[in-house]
């Protein structure tokens, strides 16, 4: 099992709740758009070596419009395969078969977002996070004919159906199984999508999209599976992916009152919220998700236009920063990791050193505060100390002209990236510094597509454009080429059994923070990734069956 994160939790300041702004939030809440979706086919998994998850998919001899005419009795199984991420509701209808219904009909309904979901099973798994959340249901019907409507919604792309128990008396069918999918996002809505200069980047923006849309639901869900709340730090992400597809500010902004709804007496921002069964905050506090709330309203008012938000929300943005302040050393004006309580994250990499990192997002954090002073008429309040941490940021460059960080000189992945988008050296020393610290032999990488995002937004920020899209090829592609409908929350292209959690049955394999690809893409990288003039508008429904027929043709 992977060892669990020292999480600390402080103490809670008591919540200063603005009414006003919860309201806000309420009127913006979306009307969900559904859509049903039917299997396309009944399938098997095959042993396959050379398959990212050990296996392949692979018809039976029955087609999907056979399914009503088979039967089952105890210990059959079969899978269904819908063709394409869903998160929604699943029903069918449930017969008898054979003489009197003389027991109940006992099954076991797995969800699977990977085939490991619908292989592996979801017998005894061992992870520090709850098992409460492993996607399987057992139902037990007692008579049939049934209309079976499961309450719970699901994210999933195969359904494994076990026939646990009936009797000898009697064996049972299965016909209209659909899902009803819910997404903030119509099937009519309308985005542009360029032509990408490569088959693999066209499916990495796809990817991206389908994730973002499947993560869009009454708020920026993190992971439709499992945690379904609104963290601040993937909202950011989100929000920035959303500015270059779907351009839905109506959420966005609704997320962000309910953040300031709920700001604590000391003027920090709960790392999480959630949404039911009441408007709640949660008690987790992450010191760079507070301070990156700056961030989310300046790119929030930047995409809008929105100043009135800006100038509402001003004082709950001066006063996110003062946590990630306080850890700065007055002597020396550096970032030090332990002079103040907060769960430092950047990644779920348990060796990671945050100094230098968190120094760089308090920079990015401060800066985004003056540049949205600017744009609202202000005198932005924290040119001094950004200037001073420019000056203590000399601290995490080492003689030898790699990033640095903590009293091991630990070099990382994470140091490097924020370093540089705090842009706080000139352009030319960040870039060397930052691809040596990429090539150093003993550098610690990147857990999760969090912060590898965060890496390919800072070879971006400096010109290494090439470099940029080889590792999101790389790494988002080698998700694509492992599968994926939706890019995952944890992804290790050597092990397809990671996780930070102890299995990788309590992975996500649709999560917002790695939805991103399709922002730089569209964005940073335009002039290097897209075909100039070749952008055509389409809607979500055409995109989603040009990607079943291409799933389902190839598997």
């Amino acid at each position: 099992m992977a060892e669990l994160p020292n999480i600390s939790h402080d103490i809670t300041p008591p919540t200063r709740w603005n009414r006003d702004f919860e309201k806000i939030a309420d009127d913006l809440k979306p009307e969900l758009q559904r859509c049903v979706r039917t299997p396309l086919r009944i399938i098997k998994f095959e042993p396959d070596e050379k398959q990212y998850f050990g296996v392949r998919p692979s018809s039976t001899s029955h087609a999907i419009g056979q399914l009503p005419t088979l039967v089952w009795g105890k210990g059959d199984t079969f899978t269904l395969d819908f063709g394409i991420h869903m998160v929604g509701y699943v029903s069918f209808q449930l017969e008898s078969r054979g003489n009197h219904m003389d027991a109940p009909c006992r099954l076991r309904l797995t969800f699977g977002e990977s085939p490991l979901d619908v292989t592996l099973g979801m017998d005894n798994v061992k992870s520090w996070l709850s098992t409460s959340w492993l996607p399987d249901e057992i139902i037990n019907i007692d008579m049939c004919p049934e209309t079976v409507v499961l309450p719970r919604r699901y994210a999933f792309r195969f359904l494994r159906i076990d026939i646990i128990d009936t009797s000898a008396m009697f064996k049972v069918a299965f016909s209209n199984v659909k899902c009803e999918h819910v997404s903030a996002i119509s099937q009519d809505q309308q985005l542009d999508i360029p032509q990408f200069k490569t088959p693999l980047l066209q499916d990495i923006d796809h990817v991206s999209i389908s994730t973002l849309r499947d993560c869009m639901q009454t708020v920026f869900e993190d992971g439709p599976r499992r945690d379904r709340r609104l963290w601040l730090g993937d909202l950011r992400l989100q929000a920035l992916s959303n500015y270059a597809t779907f351009r839905d500010f109506s959420l966005v902004k609704r997320n962000i009152y309910q953040f300031a709804a709920v700001v604590r007496e000391d003027g920090s921002i709960p790392a999480c919220v959630f949404e039911k069964p009441i408007f709640t905050p949660s008690v987790d506090y992450i010191v760079d998700y507070d301070a990156l709330f700056s961030a989310v309203v300046h790119d929030y008012v930047v995409a809008t236009g929105d100043f009135a938000t800006g100038h509402t929300l001003w004082p709950t943005i001066l006063g996110c920063v003062k946590r990630a302040l306080s850890h700065v050393n007055p002597e020396t004006n550096v970032f030090e990791e332990d002079r103040a309580r907060g769960w430092k994250f950047l990644d779920w990499e348990l060796k990671l050193d945050h100094n230098a990192g968190s120094h760089g997002v308090l920079v990015y954090c401060l800066k985004s505060i003056n540049a949205l002073a600017t744009l609202l008429g202000k005198d932005p309040p924290f040119e001094e100390k950004v200037a001073q941490l420019a000056e203590g940021a000399k601290h995490f460059l080492s003689p030898a002209g790699v990033f640095i960080s903590g009293s091991k000189s630990q070099i990382s992945y994470a140091s490097a990236s924020w370093l540089v988008l705090a842009e706080v050296f000139p352009r030319d020393v960040a870039r060397d510094a930052l691809l040596k610290t990429l090539e150093h032999p003993e550098v610690i990488k990147p857990l999760t597509p969090y912060l590898w995002h965060h890496v390919c937004d800072a070879l971006a920020t400096v010109g290494c454009f090439e470099k940029c899209i080889e590792i999101m090829t790389d790494y988002w592609g080698g998700m694509v080429k492992a599968g994926a409908d939706t890019f995952w929350e944890a992804y290790n292209p050597d092990d397809s059994h990671a996780s930070p959690y102890g299995d990788v049955r309590t992975n996500s394999f649709c999560h917002a923070w790695s939805c991103t690809p399709t922002y730089l893409l569209r964005t940073k990288l335009k002039d290097f990734a897209v075909v100039e003039g070749s952008s055509k508008t389409t809607t979500v429904s055409a995109l989603d069956e040009a990607w079943i027929k291409k799933q389902t043709a190839e598997g």
